[in-house]
């Protein structure tokens, strides 16, 4: 009995906390608000993966694209019927005006015709900002040429901005007259055309849109150089033509 008595050890007080702690201890359940946050992170997650990849996806199908245009050839080299009678008219009514200030020595005639060549050409020039819209909508060239995309872009707004500033200066402005916007248009034709070549060099412009643009627009910048300078020849000797005519 002693002996006994002896093996038994007291039991201490903080084994019995330990223990009650122990059994009474459970993880607390996640509350509803929690698990739909999981949720929505988790399908975000998911969003931001599946989009990434679909990217990646487009960006190797475009660039597949255009590798086998280069081995293949171009097909937007011909010109689209539609668009060649759209271009000749331009060109044949740029044509007459370019006549006009080559071959005339009439001050009325001149200055009747001048108002009219500076509003088509300005007009014509917000036309060809609307075109560069045009190919960012069908998502024309390589995806591989975000920054010239990004320039392209731009340049459509301006140029209808441009257009619209040299349809204003033609009916002059502030006493200066018209020159002005014969200044404007020969500088926004002049850097129409490179940007045209930049653009054609990394694909974002068809060949067939190069080919009419450069064309037309040399035409009316050489238009608007020798108005340019008819209309100078023509003020500063008006009196003397008029009693020569007469």
């Amino acid at each position: 009995m002693l002996r006994c008595a002896l093996q038994r050890r007291p039991v201490r007080p903080w084994s019995r906390m330990c223990r009650a702690w122990r059994s009474s201890a459970t993880l607390p359940e996640p509350s509803t608000s929690e698990n739909r946050q999981c949720i929505v992170m988790t399908s975000n997650l998911i969003a931001m993966a599946s989009n990434r990849i679909a990217m990646l996806r487009r960006h190797f199908e475009d660039a597949h694209q255009w590798r086998m245009t280069e081995v293949f050839g171009d097909k937007m080299v011909a010109t689209p019927p539609s668009a060649a009678h759209v271009f000749i008219s331009c060109a044949f009514l740029e044509g007459i005006f370019l006549c006009v200030n080559v071959g005339t020595f009439s001050p009325l005639i001149f200055e009747m015709f001048m108002p009219y060549h500076l509003k088509y050409t300005a007009l014509v020039f917000a036309w060809w900002g609307g075109t560069y819209l045009g190919l960012n909508t069908a998502r024309f060239g390589p995806l591989v040429q975000g920054p010239w995309i990004f320039c392209r872009t731009l340049a459509g707004p301006m140029g209808v901005t441009l257009g619209a500033l040299g349809l204003v200066l033609a009916d002059g402005v502030a006493g200066l007259g018209p020159w002005p916007s014969y200044w404007l248009m020969i500088i926004c034709y002049s850097g129409m055309s490179s940007f045209d070549v930049a653009l054609a060099r990394r694909k974002l412009l068809p060949p067939w849109l190069l080919k009419w643009k450069l064309g037309i627009s040399g035409l009316i910048v050489a238009s608007l150089f020798f108005g340019v300078l008819k209309g100078r020849y023509l003020e500063k000797n008006a009196q003397r033509l008029i009693l020569e005519a007469e």
